[in-house]
């Protein structure tokens, strides 16, 4: 099978799978993959963590970090995220006896990172692509864990009423909703990183 043939049909999977997260009809074209030249640009002066409440951040709208696994469009409350960084040139460093989705550890100054493939956690396996090349780390939990990502898209002001939330978390309890318009999940991250933590 040739490689254009492959990433189509896992475009395609992956088209599937969001579908089936937002309740909707699979359409032909419903996954709009980002432009890779788009900039990412977020305002490092706010704090955005002591604006929120932990139960009532939900009530009112809120600024998001959009970014790419395997063409599967994630979005992150800013109060959630730590930090972005990019690739690093070094290989990770590897600790055995960990699961399968570790990728390793990041070490930088005083701060370890346990990086993971977001793929294996949030993707089916066979919807998750091995193959493909993560480009950025997104930084969660005071930089305890790190969400390997192949592209970071944008900042978005989400309103609670265009976002449907999920009441229970059934097999996907990293799920906080979903945004019709943004062809987008949110991630729960409390219960990603007790996921991690299992």
């Amino acid at each position: 099978m040739s490689e254009s043939k492959k990433l189509a049909d896992h475009q395609q999977a992956v088209s599937s799978y969001l579908d089936d997260m937002l309740f909707e009809e699979p359409t032909p074209q419903s996954l709009i993959l980002p432009d890779l030249n788009t900039q990412l640009t977020i305002d490092t002066d706010t704090d955005t963590s002591s604006a929120f409440n932990e139960n009532t951040w939900r009530e009112s709208p809120f600024q998001t970090l959009l970014f790419d696994i395997q063409g599967l469009q994630l979005a992150i409350p800013l109060h959630e995220l730590n930090g972005i960084l990019t690739w690093p040139e070094k290989p990770l460093t590897k600790m055995p006896g960990k699961a399968s989705w570790h990728i390793g550890l990041y070490s930088q100054e005083h701060q370890h990172t346990q990086v993971i493939n977001t793929g294996d956690i949030i993707l089916p396996d066979n919807y998750n692509n091995t193959d493909s090349e993560s480009g950025f780390i997104i930084l969660i939990d005071d930089g305890r864990w790190g969400l390997a990502c192949n592209k970071v898209n944008e900042v978005v002001t989400l309103s609670p009423d265009e976002i449907r939330w999920r009441q229970e978390p059934g097999n996907r309890p990293w799920l906080a909703g979903t945004v019709l318009e943004k062809m987008c999940s949110i991630l729960n991250i409390e219960a990603l990183v007790k996921i991690l933590e299992a």
